[in-house]
């Protein structure tokens, strides 16, 4: 099974948080428990929520279903968190005295209605110093390929947006996302942005803008090891 590690940015060997390949369809559950297994996880520990786009965030309890879910967070090395992407960006949080995960879901409709922000608000409240919170934000559509129409446009920021032509605009989702996270007093040092587009990269990311309704999803995860 082949992801991308992004542990080391967390500095924590007890860490685990990455985000697959398009090896295989990872909505699909055997190929998701598979890959779980892989990493030496009982598919049982990591939970994936029901997404729809919302900004929707909660922290994990006992339940396993979480409905209109798109971010999770588990304050406890129990459970660990997934999330399926194919364009959307995956946003990945830590705490680094807390050792808390938290995994976000965020296309431009998440990204609209600040899905990262409601995160990081209830990341805080568990008891997280923005200055103790790191943030990768991972593979997506990029600038160069997230074509969108002046009705999604006027949801953000004129500096994340790239006039194409007529009504047309490319937007910088990664940098939306990124002055969600400078907003909430993260510290720039603690942030990591992969520069990956997964629109451009077809042998290695699944795209829903470029391969419709037949795509397929990665998967990004992220657990504290239990001791």
């Amino acid at each position: 099974m082949d992801f991308i590690d992004y542990s080391h940015f967390f500095n924590n060997t007890d860490l685990t948080s990455l985000i697959s390949f398009k090896e295989k369809n990872y909505a699909i559950k055997k190929n998701r428990d598979d890959f779980v297994v892989s990493l030496k996880f009982d598919p049982k520990q990591i939970i994936f929520p029901n997404q729809t786009h919302s900004n929707n965030v909660k922290i994990i309890d006992s339940k396993n279903t979480y409905n209109k879910t798109d971010g999770l967070i588990t304050t406890t090395q129990n459970f660990g968190v997934g999330i399926l992407i194919a364009d959307c960006a995956p946003i990945f949080l830590f705490g680094i005295k807390t050792s808390h995960c938290g995994v976000i879901h965020s296309g431009w409709r998440g990204a609209a209605n600040k899905i990262t922000t409601n995160a990081l608000k209830k990341f805080i409240a568990a008891g997280n110093k923005p200055s103790e919170i790191k943030a990768v934000i991972g593979p997506s559509i990029d600038k160069c390929c997230f074509e969108i129409g002046e009705d999604i446009a006027r949801n953000f920021s004129s500096k994340n947006l790239i006039l194409k032509k007529g009504s047309k605009f490319y937007l910088n989702i990664k940098n939306e996302i990124y002055d969600e996270l400078i907003s909430a007093s993260l510290s720039m040092k603690n942030i990591y942005r992969d520069s990956h587009c997964t629109f451009c990269h077809e042998d290695k990311f699944f795209s829903y803008r470029r391969e419709g309704v037949s795509s397929g999803r990665m998967a990004a995860i992220m657990k504290v090891n239990s001791k």
